[in-house]
């Protein structure tokens, strides 16, 4: 959802070359990608890793459904903002895909990465 992400991702996994996700961290271990994750499911591993990580009361937040973004305020989503002196400029207030970090929920405190 944010280009910064990717960067983040590739200094942690150490990654210099294409990096293809999705990568999969549970309570900050990084646990692999979608062949892991679907092997751990196959196998019945993978409750074991997520079992009381994310509180019920915290599972689907009321504004964002749970994925943590919203459209931006400013743009409503598109990352381009209008202005009779200057035209279409690029939004400052949100990343490149229109979208900021949910208000409600984003620096709630979870032990979930």
């Amino acid at each position: 959802m944010d280009v910064g992400f990717m960067e983040e991702l590739k200094n942690i996994l150490g990654k210099k070359t294409k990096l293809s996700l999705p990568r999969v961290f549970i309570g900050g271990k990084y646990i692999g990608g979608a062949e892991e994750i679907r092997q751990l499911h196959e196998a019945c591993e993978l409750k074991k890793y997520v079992e009381g990580l994310i509180p019920a009361d915290f599972s689907t937040c009321e504004v964002c459904g749970g994925h943590r973004f919203v459209l931006c305020d400013e743009c409503n989503g598109s990352h381009k903002c209008y202005s009779e002196k200057g035209g279409f400029r690029t939004c400052m207030g949100c990343n490149e895909n229109g979208l900021i970090r949910c208000p409600s929920c984003y620096f709630a405190p979870i032990t979930l990465l």
